[in-house]
């Protein structure tokens, strides 16, 4: 049930005045033909669109496109909308022109559903007919349309419509639904203002959802919006999903801020870029192409004219197809994936198009390995893509860094990163197994060689590691890979699980001749100038020293260079508790106490504040441990 309530989107293409507003009107009771000017010609000139039911109950609509070579931009506008396509050929005139440039249109932007329909049957007798099929068989040859029957019809006496209308409802059923994951995107066809209401855009939604009061934004512009209301073939909806001709009433936007050719979307999804690279194919009944031609270029509803560049050559030959950049005079919503349309300069023909490899990068044409990228681009292997960034990578990415690298978009990354198994981590970091275990086992090795070099030392600091492996990480980045290493992070050192704090070899009378050494200074700790020529120790090993003898709680530094011993600590504590046993007292007092100088005395009372065992108060301290 659910293909019924997600409406198919017919398109018709075809020469002007081959009767595709007529068939239409036929089929679906509606006449697509909106604006005055267009009821006065008898031509259409913009975008049609008529809604109906088919056979079994399908909801479906049609786009009825302009045949007239002066709107063919309008017809490309509509082209991204269809599911599929009828091409309509009159059988009083057969193939034309704009019958050919529209096939070449529909080939290059990669529809790949329709029918064959001839118009008019009752104009012409049945030799005439069968001739005028004939042609059109030789026009569709090596297309998409190549197998479909010619539906022969006639819109006025209703001659095969019921065969065709059949038709369609099986062609709907073959046709795969537009995803409705992934992001919001409607390029707008129309815009006008509706009294009382406001702004109101139109369009197909070619992917994700939108629901009332959504916030969405519109590109180019970057204009955040709010969706006030949506109408969808006929009815108000509260949602509507991918693959129906929508209306959205916006607030936020006045009607000088909207055009065909932008989009809503969901907010930094999509880009204004104006440079894309492509896979370019240039027509077999196009002139050769040169680098640096000046072309118009379509996308979805948009267009602009741009520069086409290539990187393998100089110029591009009828028929052959390569890579592309397109370089443009003004921005462009596109994203990978979309197609493209060229027309020439001027004249003004279709010449050729292709598929977006990515959008908003401009490439250096020596840039190494770019073709093969590019080819992966246009394989659709994102995963070997992205895997091939995050395993260069020389620190873990974000999702953002990855697509930024590529050229895609962020939700593109986020749907293939769970199918990669040589990648780890977690939102927001992610990186590849094999740097990861190389920085691993580069940090591990590092840890080594300090605890041989330096074994007093629990470790290096976690800032120290930092320093040295990953000074331009992210700080969550940093934290999040310490914790995965095959070390122990101990307080703030980092150190192997084999490794214990030890004087090194031979040394260790030399650390127990400095613990010994200030142990006999007792109370008044003479400053460090001259230990460690005293005790034999080098000044890296003495320092060592006094943070492995600090460590191990056999001695207090009570100032930057003073030391005392663990038995002097606890004699300091002790005649202060007593001090203080009756209540406040000052410095002078307590440092009468000690039995010390006074710079002695305020060294040892700071430590014992932080240690919570006296509190200042004025100039005087109070006993607060146990």
């Amino acid at each position: 049930m659910e293909q019924l309530w997600r409406p198919v989107i017919f398109g018709t293409a075809g020469h002007i005045d081959h009767g595709k507003t007529t068939l239409v009107r036929a089929l679906t009771g509606e006449d697509t033909d909106r604006l005055p000017e267009e009821k006065a010609r008898g031509i259409s000139i913009d975008l049609g669109f008529a809604h109906f039911v088919l056979p079994g109950g399908q909801l479906a609509a049609f786009i009825d496109v302009p045949g007239h070579e002066k709107f063919i931009r309008n017809m490309v506008a509509g082209v991204h909308g269809m599911d599929a396509v009828l091409l309509v050929v009159a059988a009083d005139e057969g193939v034309m022109p704009q019958t050919r440039e529209h096939l070449d249109i529909l080939q290059l932007l990669g529809v790949q559903h329709g029918l064959t329909v001839m118009t008019k049957a009752d104009l012409v007798d049945e030799d005439l007919l069968e001739i005028s099929q004939e042609v059109v068989r030789e026009a569709i040859a090596s297309t998409f349309l190549e197998h479909s029957p010619i539906y022969v019809v006639d819109a006025i006496s209703g001659r095969g419509l019921p065969t065709l209308l059949n038709a369609l409802a099986d062609l709907a059923r073959q046709v795969t639904p537009r995803p409705i994951e992934g992001p919001a995107r409607l390029p707008i066809d129309r815009v006008f203002t509706v009294k009382g209401f406001g702004t109101v855009v139109t369009g197909t939604l070619v992917s994700g959802q939108i629901r009332v009061e959504q916030g969405l934004e519109v590109v180019p512009g970057d204009v955040p919006v709010r969706v006030r209301g949506i109408q969808s073939h006929g009815q108000a909806l509260e949602q509507v999903v991918s693959g129906r001709r929508v209306a959205l009433n916006l607030a936020g936007i006045d009607r000088s801020q909207v055009e065909r050719g932008q989009v809503v979307a969901t907010p930094g999804t999509i880009r204004a870029v104006d440079v894309m690279t492509i896979r370019l194919t240039l027509l077999p009944s196009s002139p050769e192409m040169k680098a640096k031609t000046r072309v118009h270029i379509h996308s979805g509803t948009a267009e602009a004219l741009g520069r086409v560049y290539f990187y393998d050559r100089d110029v591009l030959q009828p028929g052959e197809s390569t890579f592309a950049e397109l370089r443009l005079e003004t921005v462009m919503p596109v994203a990978r994936g979309d197609r493209v349309l060229l027309r020439s300069y001027s004249p003004v023909v279709t010449i050729g198009g292709g598929r977006v490899i990515d959008a908003g990068i401009h490439h250096k044409r020596r840039e190494p390995g770019l073709l093969t990228t590019l080819q992966y681009l246009a394989d659709d292997r994102l995963d070997i893509l992205v895997e091939a960034v995050l395993k260069g990578a020389e620190q873990p990415l974000t999702v953002e860094d990855v697509a930024q690298k590529i050229g895609v978009a962020v939700w593109e990354v986020q749907r293939v990163l769970p199918e990669l198994s040589g990648v780890l981590g977690s939102d927001p970091y992610y990186w590849h197994v094999v740097p990861q275990s190389a920085w691993l086992e580069a940090v591990a090795q590092d840890l080594a060689v300090f605890h041989e070099t330096r074994p007093l030392r629990v470790g290096p600091s976690r800032e120290e590691i930092r320093a040295r492996w990953a000074a331009k990480w992210p700080s969550r980045a940093f934290q999040e890979m310490l914790e995965t290493g095959p070390w122990i992070l101990d307080r703030e050192w980092v150190r192997l699980p084999s490794h214990k704090p030890h004087p090194p070899q031979g040394r260790e009378a030399a650390v127990e001749k400095l613990y010994t050494t200030i142990r006999s200074q007792g109370l008044r700790p003479e400053p460090l100038d001259s230990w460690a020529d005293l005790v034999g120790l080098t000044d890296p090993e003495l320092g060592d020293a006094l943070d492995w003898l600090a460590l191990n709680g056999r001695i207090w530094r009570i100032d930057n260079a003073l030391y005392i011993a663990d038995e002097a600590m606890t004699e300091a504590v002790t005649k202060i508790r007593a001090a203080l046993a009756d209540g406040p007292k000052s410095t002078g007092v307590l440092r009468e106490a000690l039995n010390t100088s006074r710079r002695h005395a305020v060294s040892i009372l700071e430590l014992l504040d932080t240690r919570r065992l006296t509190r200042r108060q004025g100039d005087e301290r109070m006993w607060v441990g146990g």
